[in-house]
């Protein structure tokens, strides 16, 4: 391969100075490009094919034309190594990066986070984006603390990659097996889009079994639910925390829900209930819920039907979060509290113990099947049946 650097006189712009191109040629081809380098033609050098002189900008001119140089004959040499055969196209991309394959699990996770980046509003939300950084980021750790490099290829990695990843989150960071199972279905994830592009042949992965791991829901039962709703609290921040918390005990809407709620999201149907319109940020799926009378009563406090902005007033869900651990504390409530867990209660104490079906309760926490309000809710239905089984004993004694 040639590499020729020259003067490209027709261009001379207003100022004088005109762009040095590069010219390369592989047996009878010929490309050529622009550096983005300026030059005077008296400053330039034809036979030597550099800028003349010492001053500073020449040798800035000069520095930037060996670098072009030396990617270009790098290109060259890494396809020589790696096939017999190849065209100049080839080479300029390879220079370029416009050929850039993916041959590491972060590059692969680069991809994914970039593709997923730009689909954010439309497939994904800005959370389910958030969680593959973070993800990325433990495994970036992981790889340097395992194997003390920055980077590990994908042809190199074995279905123990897993497992010893597995014992990494669990001892150095803490995690939980829930969390833990998380973390290998999104690298699985990422593993699946590298053998669909032909980064890696086989996936290694194929044949991994998660840890079986069954999370126990926390709720509060009726009776905490009565009296966190009758206590009087002195300081006004956390009424205020306990209403947005108990609002949600009786619709089941997530935070992100609850912080976004409005007037146009309260719709009146032909029977005269209202009802809670809107779509789930976490899955995109559109959710119902009627607005129970506990429910209707704690927006009206704060303005509704009046109130054209937000209907809560509602803090960041850390504030919030950390004000609802004091509120059990106040309390005498022996649980983590977190705003999740009005969600629990909502399906658990508000619903499936008051004898609503599983269909129903599914449908109204926005679940795309059955399957998983049951594997979440395995205990609390398990309880609801020896209820009535225990019904029905005292009816046939």
């Amino acid at each position: 391969m040639n590499i020729l650097f020259f003067f490209y006189k027709s261009k001379v712009n207003v100022k004088g100075t005109a762009p040095i191109f590069c010219r390369i040629t592989l047996e009878t081809k010929r490309k050529q490009f622009s550096t983005g380098i300026y030059i005077k033609e008296q400053s330039w050098n034809t036979l030597a094919q550099h800028a003349k002189g010492n001053s500073t900008d020449a040798q800035q001119t000069n520095s930037s034309i060996d670098t072009i140089r030396q990617k270009l004959n790098k290109a060259f040499d890494e396809l020589n190594k790696e096939r017999e055969y190849f065209v100049l196209d080839e080479v300029y991309n390879r220079y370029t990066g416009a050929d850039k394959e993916y041959k590491t699990l972060l590059q692969a996770f680069d991809y994914h986070n970039e593709k997923m980046k730009a689909l954010i509003g439309m497939d994904y939300v800005q959370a389910t984006y958030d969680k593959f950084v973070v993800i990325q980021s433990h495994v970036s750790d992981f790889i340097r603390e395992r194997f003390n490099v920055t980077d590990y290829a994908l042809s190199f990695i074995k279905l123990n990659f897993l497992t010893e990843l597995d014992h990494y989150l669990k001892v150095t960071k803490g995690h939980n097996q829930n969390t833990i199972n998380k973390v290998i279905e999104r690298v699985k994830k990422v593993m699946k889009i590298a053998v669909g592009n032909g980064w890696v042949t086989n996936d290694p992965f194929l044949l991994y079994q998660k840890k079986k791991y069954t999370k126990e829901v926390v709720f509060l039962s009726n009776q905490e639910l009565k009296k966190l709703e009758a206590h009087k609290f002195a300081q006004e921040r956390l009424a205020v925390v306990r209403d947005c918390f108990i609002f949600s005990c009786y619709t089941g809407l997530a935070y992100n829900e609850a912080a976004i709620l409005t007037k146009q999201h309260i719709q009146l149907d032909e029977t005269g209930t209202l009802w809670i319109d809107m779509v789930r940020q976490k899955t995109q799926r559109p959710i119902t819920v009627p607005m129970l009378p506990k429910a209707l009563r704690l927006i009206k406090k704060y303005g509704y039907p009046d109130n054209n902005g937000l209907l809560l007033p509602v803090i960041s869900n850390q504030k919030m979060n950390s004000y609802l651990k004091e509120i059990a504390e106040v309390i005498g409530i022996n649980k983590v509290l977190t705003h999740h867990i009005a969600r629990k209660t909502f399906a658990s104490t508000v619903l499936l113990n008051n004898d609503i079906p599983l269909e129903i309760v599914s449908f109204l926490l926005g679940h795309s099947k059955t399957t998983t309000t049951e594997s979440h809710y395995a205990k609390v239905v398990k309880e609801n049946v020896m209820s009535h089984i225990a019904k029905l004993n005292e009816r046939l004694k």
